[in-house]
């Protein structure tokens, strides 16, 4: 018996005026977006490069901020333009537009293996010689023939077949697209073939970007007016100029976004050096005359379309401007229907393309000027330049209560070339982003026992349990209130962990231990492993309840010859711990919010200074006084990915810049490339920026953000994570795939480091170099705890440990040594810190 092959998975295409979307349905129904860069919206940029081939993307906005004359942010804008001026080349405006469209080809090509049927939506006004266009910038795109969809009806079709919204055949709804360059108002019949368009209009120059340019001006007009650096900000013509607007407007659209969730934030105006306080209020004010004119459209559209207000069934919110929450209140108030919104209202016309109706027929409310139908070539899948906009970096998990994660400025080259002997390198590492869930295998982590139970006085205890079955029964009983694969400690004799303390008590047994003494549990008192005897997966100490909230950063140091471990939490409090004892030696109280960044530098003198910032403060304090700030002043826009000495003057660098450690002032400018979990790494004797792009890790020059050597491509899946250091007396970078491959890469050589690793049991979220006895070696933290890798063989050194899932997963995790031993303390989602054996 002879078996067809299965159906292939279908795509459907939201070509964007900003941004492209593409969905797709796999033959086994799973419906999810294509990921670009790691995020689900594609920019509809294209830059024209030096060797006179397309980029497009996120490396186009990066590379268009340079040469803007070889640029085009919005080809969607120029569909009635024959050709496109790029530098000095013109291109058919097909041809630019294919260029865009090849990418997603190639990017779906790669998640399937094959294309299916393809679903290009495109604005329900458009007229045949601009859909021809689309179709034929697809078609040399690879995508093949496709299929046109009015953008309304892909939208009217999602809400109605995908999310379930009752509309009767017959009734109208009125779909309102207000996106990031424009707006679109639709009515729309809703038949038994599907959806027909009744009335569309719309505005090309009213979109997200114009309500970020209003609230930019308000605050020119607000803050400083007087301030002759406002010019450089709001018309910059020099480098340095351009890179400040651009961190401004990332601050501007960030503001906005936060006023969607509260009622108040804040935001640095860089150039000027001062935090502006915004409200709802005023982001209303702002931005009502622009909603007005949407809401005078949307009217329009109705009125031409004939239908009564009780025969619209829904006014459906598309777009990703449309989440604000102005948007729904105006509409509302002036139409008297109430709308119906979405979490993602960006994704929604992609999604609903897979469901809607083939259209290509409909009324024409904007004509389009006749053009000669365009052919392109197809265009080769551009290989992308590496641009900056770092994310965080490995071994920072995200939790729960973290901050969410805000788009950071992106940097530009700047001249001025950085020292070429570093002392103390030490990369500060912020969480990131986990990984999308249902990519990755799943599985449970096999936790290690520990040694005791293997004991002779173990094996004696659990005869003793047999033997009494009184005391068995009640055992089992208490299984009941533990952690899962924790009660074959209770039956071998051990006492509970830490995190069975509170529990403990409320069921009213005796406990002497304060837990917020900061005392821990070690060996000698809390039943673990003593240092000396442990093996690699053994947990040696525990700290009982130190952090309300979660362990948000860690940082390893020395104080007076003895290693310390500081954590930073959810409390504002950083914690300064003894790692041999696990006890508290001290803690710094200046913060009012979750410790969102910390590092160690030690001084010439060898005196450790540390950062600690909650986002609104950033406070210097040296670890052996941590009641006296040195130095205290109001956080900047920065991320920051590297602390030590530069030119024996401590330091820390942001994206752009480095600054002096104490004052924030800065040293000189850097340059770091375009990709995510930037890490600085010396290579050669040399700091150099290491990212991970896609598939390829990415080595660059910090002074000019040129690519340093070649890069290495882990074929064929996209990096997930990716760390950075020195091991074996080689400068590293190892990185994950989504599907658990682990690869090391010599950065010196340029070529692959060892043999690759597979991690088969949990969805790895974070990476660390580290050596042991000499040799290169991965940890590996993830959703279910830690593994261990050798780079050399790529086998697993012994079993996974550390189990911790769920809500108690690990947030964050730092190697030290403790008297020559090396272990790894990790701190949770629920405020726990432990010390576990290498």
């Amino acid at each position: 018996m002879s078996f067809s092959n299965p159906r292939p998975a279908s795509i459907s295409v939201d070509f964007g005026t900003s941004h492209t979307v593409a969905t797709i349905r796999r033959a086994d129904g799973r419906v999810h977006q294509q990921l670009f860069d790691g995020s689900p919206q594609l920019p509809s940029a294209v830059f024209m490069n030096d060797e006179g081939g397309p980029v497009v993307g996120a490396d186009a906005v990066h590379s268009g901020r340079r040469k803007p004359d070889r640029y085009e942010p919005n080809p969607k804008r120029r569909i009635d333009d024959a050709q496109i001026l790029l530098g000095e080349t013109e291109i058919p405006v097909t041809s630019v537009i294919a260029a865009v469209l090849s990418r997603v080809a190639r990017e779906c090509e790669q998640t399937l293996g094959a294309l299916g049927p393809v679903t290009v939506t495109v604005p329900a006004a458009w007229g045949p010689t601009r859909r021809h266009v689309v179709a034929d910038a697809a078609t040399a795109a690879g995508l093949g023939t496709v299929d046109l969809v009015a953008e309304p009806v892909a939208a009217a079709s999602y809400f109605v077949e995908t999310l379930g919204t009752n509309v009767s055949p017959g009734s109208g709804v009125v779909v309102y697209d207000l996106g990031g360059g424009t707006f679109d108002a639709t009515v729309l019949r809703h038949a038994t073939t599907g959806f027909d368009v009744l009335a569309v209009d719309g505005a090309d120059d009213l979109g997200g970007l114009d309500f970020d340019q209003a609230l930019a001006e308000h605050l020119a007009r607000s803050v400083q007016p007087d301030d002759e650096r406002w010019q450089r900000l709001t018309n910059p013509v020099e480098l340095a100029d351009l890179r400040h607007r651009t961190a401004f407007m990332d601050e501007v659209r960030g503001a906005k976004e936060r006023l969607s969730r509260s009622a108040s934030t804040d935001l640095t105006i860089p150039l000027l050096d001062v935090d502006a306080h915004l409200t709802r209020e005023e982001l209303e004010l702002v931005c009502t005359p622009l909603v007005m004119r949407t809401i005078r459209v949307t009217q329009g559209v109705i009125r031409e379309s004939g239908l009564a207000k009780e025969q619209i069934a829904g006014l459906f919110l598309v777009g990703a401007a449309s989440r604000m929450p102005l948007v729904a209140t105006l509409l509302h108030r002036e139409l008297g229907i109430a709308p119906s919104a979405i979490e993602q209202p960006e994704l929604a016309v992609s999604e609903g393309g897979l469901v809607a109706q083939h259209t290509v027929s409909t009324p024409i409310s904007v004509p389009s000027p006749a053009l000669p139908p365009q052919t392109a070539t197809p265009v080769a899948a551009p290989v992308p330049s590496p641009v900056s906009a770092p994310t965080g970096q490995t071994m920072r998990l995200q939790h729960p209560s973290a901050p969410p994660t805000t788009s950071q400025p992106t940097p530009q080259s700047i001249p001025g070339a950085p020292p070429q002997q570093m002392t103390q390198p030490h990369m500060a590492t912020p969480m990131p982003q986990p990984p999308p869930t249902g990519q990755y295998p799943n599985g449970p982590v096999v936790p290690r026992q520990g040694p005791w139970i293997k004991s002779k006085q173990g094996i004696a205890v659990l005869a003793s349990v047999a033997a009494i079955v009184v005391l068995a029964v009640g055992a089992l009983a208490a299984l009941q209130y533990l952690p899962k694969d924790r009660g074959e400690q209770v039956l071998s004799g051990e006492n509970q962990q830490s995190d069975d303390a509170a529990e403990t008590d409320s069921a009213g047994a005796e406990d002497d231990t304060d837990d917020t003494d900061g005392s821990a549990s070690t060996g000698d008192d809390g039943g673990f492993v003593p240092l000396a005897e442990a093996v690699q997966g053994d947990q040696v100490a525990a700290m009982a309840s130190q952090h309300v909230g979660s362990v948000t950063q860690m940082e390893v140091a020395r104080l007076d010859g003895a290693s310390v471990v500081l954590t930073g939490g959810d409390d504002a409090i950083v914690r300064i711990w003894d790692t041999a004892d696990g006890r508290l030696v001290d803690e710094y109280r200046g913060h009012q919010g979750s410790i969102q960044s910390l590092g160690v530098v030690t001084e010439a003198g060898g005196r450790v200074a540390v950062f600690s910032s909650d986002g609104d403060t950033d406070d210097t304090w040296y670890l052996d006084d941590p009641a006296t700030s040195v130095a205290d002043r109001d956080s900047q826009y920065d991320s920051i990915y590297w602390y030590g000495l530069w030119d024996g003057t401590p330091a820390y660098a942001t994206d752009y810049e480095v600054k002096q450690l104490f004052t924030g002032n800065e040293i000189t400018g850097i340059s770091t490339s375009y990709g995510e979990g930037l890490r600085l790494v010396e290579v050669g004797g040399t700091l150099r920026a290491v990212t991970h792009y896609e598939n390829r890790v990415v080595v660059t020059d910090l002074a000019s953000g040129d690519p340093v050597g070649g890069t290495f491509d882990q074929l064929p899946y996209d990096i997930m994570a990716l760390a950075a250091g020195q091991a074996a007396g080689k400068s590293l970078a190892v990185t994950v795939t989504g599907e658990g491959a682990i690869q090391a890469w010599d950065l010196a050589a340029a070529e692959p480091f060892g043999q690759p690793a597979q991690e088969l049991y949990q969805t790895v979220t974070g990476l660390r170099v580290i050596e042991i006895d000499g040799k290169a070696h991965v940890l590996t933290v993830g959703d279910q705890g830690l593994s261990l890798f050798s780079l050399d063989t790529g086998e697993q050194v012994g079993e996974s440990f550390a189990e911790h899932t769920g809500d108690e997963a690990i947030t964050a995790a730092e190697v030290t040594s403790i008297d020559g031993h090396q272990v790894v303390v990790v701190g949770t989602a629920v405020g726990a810190v432990e010390v576990w054996s290498l």
